[in-house]
């Protein structure tokens, strides 16, 4: 037996009972016995044990707070091993209780589900960041310490090739509803191509018209998700269909006794904006383990800021900015403006070319004093209704997950799951202004003179009314895992879920007498007043409210559903020197459907796929004597079929993909790692892409291979189709990557990676219209679009080479490819400071490369915009902390966003936590205070700028 950290025992004699205290630790992926020596260090407890039950394995890497306890059973799980407290004076660590061949074998690697059923349903291998693939992991400790709102919140800071640059802030424009979570790896319009997972399966995903957007995991609380996988690249061999770009796993953190509320608030700093957070959760288990059962709630809340809040975003809006003929795209300024369309008009001898009348004129003034003392100007500010609109919207978000876990017998347990989720966003709506043309001298337009017509611009919208979206995204799991032969586990899952999406529009907009009652100044028989924009303005917005109506009728509910059911095993295959070969075997069957959308009520879209995966992991350094040589295999077969009820083929499309993964690391020198690996994704075409119209085509042209005398309209129509194809194949990505971990054994706490990420497009899916007469101008060069008669006798006669055109063909197409190049860097390091531990973290993506193309003669020429992301996106962070106290700062920089003219900017957060002193047997407090957006930037995407928040946090 050996005492590790022996150098510092004498020093740090542990008293009884604190061994069982909460420290902060950063560990590396070390040799286990390396792991336990600097877990010994950093916790300031004995741990002894024996090298030669420790043999040669390895220990994962480990960063958060944990007790000494929590650490070890993480350090050793599944190695064999066990660890038993001496009362308080350390621990040791030695063979486990279980058969001499399982006590002695090392440890295999087997899906998290397979391994530690009693502790998480997540059904993915626990992914590495060391690993062979560059994955992003993010632990419990690192997401309770960010302050965030939501994984998205998280992801957006620490992420950074996650390019969607958004705040969290809820703003319209960013999707249905607005508050809805969004992850694009490396593209901006990636969204479809990114793959979000909880717990390593698909949630349902959000209903399009005929197509599936990304799944919607925004309502989920941060402090309920334990562990964060990312990985910025293809990997459809390991999660199928739609891991194109990247994926996300959001493991949920299940293991808890006790209860936890925590209450958030905050503020912009004008005292708008305001949001607040509320999470609670209570965990039982019986006192053997066998039953488990965890409830938790959260709730956010925003509120929306109106333009008229920010002055920033008000000022490009000033209607004294307006310009004749925007009446339709821009906002009004705060009262009547009058334009000369075609020149200047005259108003009591001054000739103008415009002039305004203010809102709060009331007719005791000449009309032509007023309009002579505003020429050369149009009516400034914003018209209340536009005013009053929100830059973000008014926004509600709940979760509630339910998991009950119950151990059948001895290496069997079985799990209940309940995932439900909603949303529920609200803003008023306004569009352009309300106008009309006056012609001076008639009507109401009297004592204006010219030739030039008057365009006079009301302050009130073209189109105003109120949008409300609920969305409400619920998924149940019921699941068994279990013991076999040879060290071997399985496991067999369904789940079942749904989203239900409905956004009611009520647009208020004007009826068709509106326009000449004003200009003509002249009521409508039905006995309402003709308003008058020359006299009392109150009166004329009242007298125009008579002429409004609803124009838009609600919206029919989407929805879409979710079946899968999935067979798994994993264990050792084979031993190599002592070490085992693992590997992982699913048989999966997924069901998704669009039973009814938006526009088309009667449309019903479904897609199943079936596949077949299996993951090998082979240890090759006792073969080769290469150190810490692994290889990672993996290859998936994957058939989908898509089935359109209307508007789409007759019968079902069976689309086919194939997928692998093929990646090796090494370490050549203590504490360096290499590693590369090449993967393949594939994007089923959506449903969308296979709807196809038909009609009637004629053409002007002159058809060259029959009479060259008359145009192609003399033989009669053809039959014009456009739109989808059936002969569509699925989006075929592959990603490249290299890259290096150093651990450096002289800074025992540090590391960093450097990865290069290369993602081709090949046989890119493109939506294609080009027009009838472009296929008959080009025909040879794409055969097959236009479809002709047998070639008759008669007609080869005539001398003609080809018979009558029947048919062309404008159709969808794989012909696009992409490229997308990256350089991702993230560095920790930890150090002991004054009586705590000072942390800094730093992340860095370098993106180059973007391009999206598709062919040029295509109307529809391009997907993305070459450079349509930020070239550099960083991150910055430190914290302090001990075991009362946390101060952190996080700074977060995005490069100029050259397309959308968006300039470079930084961020910083800053925060503050404080446990309060409380006595053993009264609830843990805990007070945390944060700065958001210290540097006061504005933009769109974050119109609250500075804010502060508070959180209370009770531990019963």
């Amino acid at each position: 037996m050996r005492l590790a950290a022996m150098a510092c025992a004498g020093l740090l004699a542990t008293p009884a009972g604190a061994a069982e205290r909460a420290v902060t630790l950063a560990l590396p992926a070390l040799p286990l016995d390396d792991a336990l020596v600097e877990l010994s260090r950093q916790a300031g407890v004995d741990i002894l044990l024996s090298s030669a039950s420790v043999g040669n394995r390895r220990a994962p890497s480990l960063r958060g707070r944990y007790t000494p306890g929590q650490a070890l059973q993480l350090l050793l799980a599944d190695s064999g091993l066990e660890f038993e407290s001496l009362e308080g004076q350390g621990y040791v660590v030695r063979a486990g209780r279980v058969t001499k061949a399982a006590a002695l074998s090392d440890p295999v690697v087997l899906p998290e589900l397979l391994v530690v059923g009693v502790r998480t349903q997540n059904v993915d291998q626990r992914r590495d960041p060391d690993g062979i693939q560059p994955y992003r992991v993010f632990d419990r400790a690192t997401l309770r310490a960010a302050q965030g709102l939501s994984a998205d919140d998280f992801l957006q800071t620490w992420l950074t090739s996650n390019s969607d640059t958004h705040e969290i802030v809820p703003s319209r424009g960013r999707g249905l509803p607005p508050s809805r979570s969004n992850f694009s790896f490396r593209d901006p319009s990636a969204l479809s191509s990114t793959l979000v997972l909880v717990d390593g399966r698909r949630m349902p995903a959000v209903p399009g018209i005929a197509q599936l957007a990304q799944a919607d995991v925004g309502p989920i609380p941060l402090a309920a998700i334990g562990r964060i996988e990312t990985l910025g690249a293809s990997s459809g061999a390991l999660y199928g269909l739609g891991a194109v770009n990247g994926v996300v796993n959001l493991v949920i953190d299940r293991n808890y006794r006790g209860a936890e509320v925590a209450a958030t608030v905050g503020s912009g700093k004008h005292g708008d904006g305001g949001y607040g957070r509320l999470d609670a959760r209570l965990g039982y288990s019986t006192a053997d383990g066998a039953t488990a059962l965890m409830v938790r709630y959260g709730q956010k809340r925003f509120n929306g800021v109106t333009f008229g809040d920010r002055n920033q975003a008000a000022a490009p809006l000033d209607g004294a900015q307006m310009k004749p003929g925007q009446a339709y795209n821009r906002p009004p300024g705060n009262g009547v403006t009058l334009f000369g369309l075609n020149g200047p008009f005259t108003v009591g001898g001054v000739e103008m070319l415009k002039t305004y009348i203010p809102a709060d004129y009331d007719g005791s003034t000449p009309i032509e004093t007023v309009l002579i003392a505003n020429a050369g100007r149009s009516a400034p500010g914003l018209a209340p209704a536009h005013r009053d609109g929100l830059l973000t919207t008014d926004s509600r978000t709940d979760a509630v997950l339910v998991n009950l876990r119950q151990r059948l017998w001895r290496g069997a347990e079985a799990y209940f799951d309940h995932i439900y989720l909603a949303s529920h966003d609200a803003a008023p709506l306004a569009y352009g202004a309300l106008s009309t043309q006056l012609t001076p001298g008639q009507g109401i337009a009297t004592m204006l003179s010219g030739s030039s017509p008057v365009e006079l611009v009301a302050p009130l919208p073209y189109v105003f009314g109120t949008s409300d979206s609920r969305l409400i995204s619920r998924r149940t799991t019921v699941g068994l895992v279990f013991d076999l032969p040879a060290r071997w586990r399985g496991g067999l899952d369904y789940a079942v879920g749904d989203v239900r999406f409905r956004q009611v529009t009520q647009e208020v907009g004007f009826d068709e007498q509106a326009r000449p009652s004003i200009a003509s100044g002249v009521a409508p028989a039905d006995g309402r007043r003709a308003p008058n924009p020359f006299g009392d303005q109150t009166q004329f917005l009242a007298d125009l409210g008579q002429y409004q109506s609803n124009w838009a009728e609600p919206a029919p509910y989407g929805s879409s559903r979710l079946e899968d059911i999935s067979l798994r095993a994993s264990g050792p295959l084979a031993r190599l020197r002592g070490r085992d070969v693992t590997l992982s075997l699913t048989a999966q069957q997924l069901w998704e459907s669009l039973p009814n959308f938006p526009g088309e009520p009667r449309n019903h879209v479904s897609m199943r796929s079936r596949s077949l995966f299996g993951e090998l992991r082979a240890p090759l350094e006792g073969l080769t004597g290469v150190p810490g040589l692994e290889v990672q295999a993996a290859a998936r077969r994957q058939v989908g079929r898509i089935r359109i009820f209307y508007g789409g083929p007759a019968g079902p499309v069976e689309k086919t993909a194939d997928l692998y993964l093929l990646g090796t690391k090494a370490e050549p020198a203590p504490g360096l790692t290499l590693r590369m690996a090449y993967a393949s994704g594939a994007q089923l075409p959506e449903p969308v892409m296979f709807m196809s119209a038909v009609g009637a085509g004629i053409s002007s042209l002159i058809d060259p291979k029959r009479n060259p005398t008359q145009p192609i309209s003399a033989e009669g129509w053809f039959r014009h189709a456009w739109g989808g194809s059936p002969d569509l194949r699925p989006d075929q990505m592959r990603t490249y990557s290299a890259g290096m971990v150093l651990t450096p054994r002289r800074l025992p706490r540090s590391r960093l990676s450097v990865d290069y990420t290369r993602i081709e497009g090949r046989d890119l899916l493109v939506q294609v219209y080009r027009g009838y007469d472009f296929y008959l101008q080009n025909e040879d060069r794409f055969p097959g679009t236009v479809i002709r008669a047998p070639l008759s006798e008669a007609d080869r006669a005539k001398g003609y080479t080809a018979g009558r055109i029947l048919e062309v063909r404008d159709l969808n197409e794989n012909t696009g490819s992409s490229l997308i190049e990256a350089v991702d860097i993230a560095a920790d390091h930890d150090l002991d400071l004054g009586s705590g531990r000072l942390a800094f973290s730093a992340a860095l993506t370098w993106q180059p490369t973007l391009r999206r193309r598709a062919p040029p003669d295509n109307i529809v020429s391009k997907r993305t915009q070459d450079g349509a992301t930020p070239e550099w996106r960083g991150a910055l962070g430190a914290r302090w902390s001990n075991d009362r106290i946390a101060a952190s700062a996080t700074m977060r920089y995005v490069d100029a966003y050259a397309v959308t003219s968006l300039p470079a900017r930084t961020t910083v957060d800053l925060s503050f936590a404080w446990k309060l002193p409380a006595p053993l047997d009264a609830p843990q407090t805990e007070l945390r205070l944060g700065v958001r957006n210290l540097l006061d930037r504005w933009s769109l995407e974050d119109p609250l700028q500075r804010r502060v928040e508070a959180t209370l946090i009770a531990r019963f």
